[in-house]
């Protein structure tokens, strides 16, 4: 029995040295985890932002493990701008080296930053852009490169090509306020037809920027056209008369895309004394999805009775390359009537052929007033209760002198005489002038059979 208790004492007194040895180890830890108060490696501060940047560009860095404020610097190719709490604007210079600098509650860090140089290249989209996209034989248009950064000097330019298209009239020149970044020069095109290409030579980027050189930098410019379209001046709609609030549609179609000198495709509408209209002068508009086709709506506004006359100045239609237009056919000029006078004098019949068997065959003859003028109608059941009120309760109707077959019964007519300008005679209360066939007669009324066409 004291054997074994013996035994216990020395164990337990190995325990207490295994318990001392892992309370120190925690001690230990724990002071080294707590010396700085924050979570972080190496007692360094990081810093994050781009390692990476162009010349001459400003960029923001923020100190993200850090609290409370932060104290900033900046050696080698590079200025510190403003500062708020954690971060900080930094502007670089010239190609190179930078370092940014953070320190705050304890605790340092640095990010080393290169500067890389830009290529020498035209931009992606915007790199060349012209005043006209298109020349003729001695027309001159300019032509506008930007670069991706600062050129050393401006670049020239060799043509290229299989045909005599052109000459370059005056060399490439900084844009003002470019900052060397843009250039234009003055192109005139010569004989021939196709497009203009060119070679940039001495394309070498600004020191600052890395002085790059770019070997081969080819770029299309302008196409050389000097094929005169064919265009043609039409009524597009065919209308030749019309009334007070009527409208013509006035086109020019060409075999390419057209515009117009100084932007004004001219058209004059003339009246005559008897139209009691006022001349006018209009513009057309490019069609917004054909530059070959250009047009103007214009709605009358006389209220006599005459004509006015659409010509076209042909000399503000040219192409792209200021070419003038062929015209085909040969004319310039429409005459249009203007007609605000409703025909009213008008005549309507309504037969059965013979003979009496099937199929029964109705003709309805009509006798306009007016050369032109259409006589509308529609054929009804004589009982029916619907009275048309209006010419487009007419639509989709009768019209004119037809042959149709019906079945045996009774019938009546309505009818209305619309002349080419879309006048039709109105009673005294402004409503349609309507007539009825046959016509009522003595006491009849409307649904008596008696005022009716029997179709036997």
């Amino acid at each position: 029995m004291i054997k074994l208790r013996q035994m216990r004492g020395r164990l337990s007194g190995l325990s207490k040295v295994i318990l001392s040895s892992a309370l120190l180890l925690f001690i230990t830890v724990a002071c080294e985890d707590d010396e700085s108060g924050q979570n972080n490696v190496g007692d360094v501060l990081y810093i994050d932002g781009p390692s990476g940047v162009t010349p001459m560009s400003t960029q923001t860095f923020t100190a993200s493990e850090a609290g409370g404020s932060v104290s900033w610097s900046v050696t080698g190719n590079a200025t510190l701008g403003a500062t708020d709490g954690l971060t900080a604007e930094v502007t670089f210079g010239a190609v190179g080296t930078a370092t940014v600098n953070a320190s705050g509650n304890g605790l340092e860090g640095a990010r080393a930053i290169t500067i890389n140089g830009v290529e020498a290249a035209l931009l992606e989209e915007g790199g060349v852009a012209f005043s006209n996209a298109s020349v003729n034989n001695g027309g001159s248009e300019t032509v506008t490169l930007t670069f991706a950064g600062p050129l050393a000097s401006a670049p020239t330019l060799a043509f290229e090509g299989d045909f005599t298209a052109g000459t370059i009239t005056s060399n490439f020149a900084e844009v003002s306020g470019s900052g060397m970044t843009q250039f234009i020069a003055t192109i005139t095109g010569g004989t021939g037809n196709g497009q203009l290409q060119g070679r940039m030579l001495n394309v070498t980027a600004a020191a600052d920027y890395g002085g790059g050189v770019t070997d081969t930098l080819r770029v299309d410019l302008h196409a050389v056209d000097n094929v005169k379209p064919l265009a043609k001046f039409e009524n597009a709609d065919g209308v030749t008369v019309v009334n007070k609030g009527g409208s013509v549609k006035f086109m020019v179609s060409a075999s390419e895309a057209i515009r117009a000198v100084k932007d004004s495709m001219k058209l004059a509408l003339d009246y005559d004394a008897g139209s009691a209209g006022a001349d006018t002068l209009l513009l057309l508009s490019q069609s917004e999805d054909d530059a070959s086709v250009w047009y103007t709506t214009w709605t009358n506004t006389a209220d006599g009775d005459g004509s006015f006359t659409a010509t076209l100045d042909q000399s503000t239609v040219i192409d792209i390359a200021s070419n003038d237009a062929l015209w085909d056919p040969a004319t310039s000029m429409f005459n249009v009537a203007v007609d605000n006078t409703a025909p009213t004098a008008f005549t309507l019949t309504a037969t059965e052929n013979d003979p009496v068997d099937e199929p029964r065959v109705v003709d309805v003859v009509t006798v306009a007033e007016e050369v032109g003028s259409t006589v509308h109608w529609i054929w009804l059941p004589y009982n029916s209760q619907f009275t048309p009120e209006s010419p487009a309760d007419f639509d989709g109707e009768g019209a004119g002198t037809t042959k149709f077959v019906a079945s045996a019964g009774n019938y009546k007519l309505f009818y209305l005489e619309v002349d080419a300008a879309g006048n039709y005679d109105v009673n005294e209360d402004g409503t349609a002038a309507i007539k009825r066939f046959p016509v009522l007669t003595g006491e009849q009324e409307e649904g008596d059979k008696d005022a009716s066409i029997e179709i036997k």
